[in-house]
């Protein structure tokens, strides 16, 4: 889930009015010019799992030109123990990179204990899952950590407005827990966004009360500080479909979520103004596009959205920028590659 503080940097401006010298004489003054603006640029990066074969085949430059960094995707089977947390810190470590190379970690959507990850459930599994992680981000540097707002289950009877509100309540204590692990290991903490639809990975129908509506995010970054947003667009964009979208009569789960989805907070209608929703809290972001309620994670120019304006949005308001379409083959990123140049196209 299937990427830092670019909102809160202050824009640098040219030097004031410079006098001119040529051959000993004094010319003179330039007219007054307004200030330029310049705004940085998001970091632009690719996703891996931290596998030999992943890792060989992101690190390089794609046209001539490295990507600015890596998003590494830890499955519970990576943090199994500390051991493998250790090989995958030296695997990263001993990695050739360039110095302003970046690393990134997403933490995983399955759990220790081989249930699903639920920042609700008071779990000692799911403790250690952001321990380890806080381990592997120390050692790496990475410059920020992400996990999800989810509390899945199949269970469509869980979809009520006070569900969703006793869920948060309980996520917070887990939540503040995650943000003092990662300020004592000196990177960002950041939450996503999540689809109407769960696929866990593992092609289930799973459903999750919260983390879909731009106000979950808000509410709980507003109530604990230093923590930050990452954006998912293939996300945002299937629970922009859900919301306007009719039920579909073929899946029993359609009628049910959509219920559900009506009596949730009004949203903008479009990618931009769901992020847009999010400041001043972005920090990364994660990239592929959508179609529908299910088309999760589809190549950059395949789907319902055109993605170019919201990657313009993104090189303004955020730190970083993930690839993160699916790939036929996971050790051979081809449409991450197609994503990350289409991607620089939309900034330059």
């Amino acid at each position: 889930m299937t990427a830092e503080r670019g909102s809160r940097g202050s824009p640098l401006h040219s030097q004031g009015q410079q006098e001119s010298w040529a051959d000993g004489l004094r010319l003179a003054p330039r007219p007054h010019l307004p200030p330029r603006i310049r705004v940085p640029r998001a970091k632009l990066c690719l996703k891996a799992r931290p596998t030999p074969n992943q890792l060989a085949d992101r690190l390089r430059a794609v046209d001539g030109v490295w990507p600015d960094g890596v998003e590494l995707y830890l499955a519970a089977a990576d943090l199994a123990t500390p051991a493998m947390v250790e090989t995958i810190a030296e695997r990263v470590l001993l990695a050739e990179v360039p110095k302003d190379f970046v690393w990134l970690i997403e933490g995983p959507v399955d759990s220790l204990d081989g249930g699903d990850f639920d920042i609700t459930r008071d779990s000692e599994a799911d403790l250690r899952v952001i321990q380890r992680l806080t381990n592997l981000a120390a050692r790496i540097k990475a410059k920020a950590v992400n996990i999800h707002v989810i509390s899945p289950s199949p269970d469509l009877g869980r979809l009520t407005l006070e569900c969703r509100a006793a869920l948060l309540e309980r996520a917070l204590p887990f939540l503040d827990r995650f943000v003092g692990l990662m300020r004592d290991a000196g990177t960002v903490p950041t939450v996503e966004n999540m689809p109407p639809v769960l696929r866990m990975r593992r092609d289930d129908f799973s459903f999750t009360p919260i983390g879909m509506a731009s106000e979950d995010l808000r509410w709980l970054v507003e109530r604990l500080p230093g923590l930050r947003v990452l954006p998912d667009t293939s996300h945002a964009g299937l629970y922009l479909n859900a919301r306007r979208l009719e039920p579909d009569p073929a899946d029993t789960w359609s009628a049910a979520l959509a219920n559900y989805l009506k009596q949730l907070p009004a949203e903008a209608p479009d990618l931009v103004g769901f992020m847009d929703s999010l400041l001043p809290h972005v920090e990364n972001a994660q990239i592929s596009n959508a179609a529908g309620v299910l088309g999760e994670g589809l190549p950059y120019a395949e789907g319902d959205f055109d993605l170019d304006p919201a990657i313009r949005w993104l090189g303004q308001h955020a730190q970083h920028i993930v690839t993160e379409p699916l790939e036929a083959n996971n050790d051979d990123a081809r449409t991450m590659r197609d994503a990350l140049r289409r991607m620089r196209l939309a900034l330059a």
